[in-house]
């Protein structure tokens, strides 16, 4: 009974490690959808890492697949409704990376408001130092922007949403609101966060607009022009979520023509960023490659929390992160009834 993981990402060998009480533990040399396959004819478990496809094709190729994992929160690369069909629990690793997603966002809200990115990159362009610090002092330029007196929006409530709430509660915001249709306002209210039943709504009172929701065919471009024209000239939008959440064109519409004073973005619609993209010509944007995540901390976690979640399930236990309950009562059996 062999695990078959798609990608060698060194973090994972944590995972390898726990996964090896399994039994075997191979990795595909890469990720082409028929060196998968070729990989799956004897595979009990598969995780599998962002860049590859697992869709129907590809799972009629694994006969012995009972579980499968993605090492990250996301997991859009997986047809969850073809595992389904087939009785195999999907999981994914959502919350293991919070913290670290949280304070990386918390990051990038400061160096937005306070303009800190901006400012580094004149320095050393050469900008004349007075000229730097008249452009980022005076109010009648750019100058920066007190959270205290600023209202911040959560778009998304589960753990990361959560997470960033409790953190920004220390900086002590304005006025902290969210929304999330899943969210109680209970749970909300233990996080600090007025809940917001409209997203417009919300998206018209926010100074920091913060995104945070899982990638579904219900939040692809959630964030699109109409919304883009909800929110105030002077506010800020960060997307740590997933690239597709937001509508690149009519934001890059938006700053250009200053409808929207900046954003951060650590996630895109297209993965690579292309060089040509017009988001690395906007000089109110901060971009980063999809790193809000990533620590030498949360890399551990990450990997130890998804070995043991698929022990679990392999053990008969239901596992955190599990992303088709529905699947859980009707799931083929780990082990065949003919081997036991």
């Amino acid at each position: 009974m062999t695990t078959v993981i798609t990608k060698r990402l060194g973090y994972l060998r944590t995972a390898e490690r726990i996964l090896g009480s399994l039994g075997p533990v191979e990795y595909c040399e890469d990720q082409r959808a028929e060196t998968v396959r070729k990989h799956l004819p004897g595979a009990r478990v598969l995780v599998a890492t962002k860049g590859v496809t697992v869709d129907g094709p590809v799972l009629e190729s694994a006969p012995e697949l009972r579980i499968i994992a993605a090492p990250t929160a996301g997991y859009e690369w997986i047809d969850v409704r073809a595992a389904t069909a087939r009785g195999i629990p999907v999981i994914a690793n959502t919350g293991a990376a919070a913290s670290a997603v949280a304070e990386f966002t918390l990051g990038t809200v400061l160096a937005l408001t306070r303009r800190i990115v901006a400012a580094d990159r004149d320095l050393r362009g050469g900008v004349d130092w007075g000229r730097v610090r008249d452009r980022y002092s005076r109010v009648e330029q750019d100058i920066g922007s007190d959270l205290t007196t600023s209202t911040v929006a959560v778009v998304g409530l589960g753990h990361i949403g959560l997470e960033v709430a409790k953190k920004l509660a220390v900086l002590r915001p304005g006025k902290l609101i969210g929304h999330d249709p899943f969210a109680s306002a209970e749970t909300a209210a233990e996080a600090g966060v007025e809940l917001c039943a409209d997203l417009a709504d919300c998206a018209r009172q926010a100074d920091v607009l913060l995104l945070h929701v899982p990638l579904t065919p219900a939040t692809t471009h959630l964030v699109d022009a109409d919304l883009l024209a909800a929110m105030k000239p002077t506010a800020f939008l960060v997307n740590c979520s997933r690239g597709p959440v937001v509508e690149e064109a009519p934001l890059v519409a938006a700053l250009r023509e200053n409808r929207l004073a900046g954003a951060a973005l650590d996630v895109f619609e297209q993965e690579p960023l292309p060089v040509d993209s017009p988001l690395r010509r906007l000089e109110n944007v901060i971009l980063t490659p999809h790193i809000g995540g990533v620590t030498a901390q949360s890399d551990e976690v990450r990997a130890r929390e998804i070995g043991r979640r698929v022990l679990a399930c392999a053990a008969g236990t239901r596992p955190a992160g599990l992303v088709n309950p529905e699947v859980w009562e009707h799931r083929r059996p780990y082990e065949n009834t003919e081997e036991s």
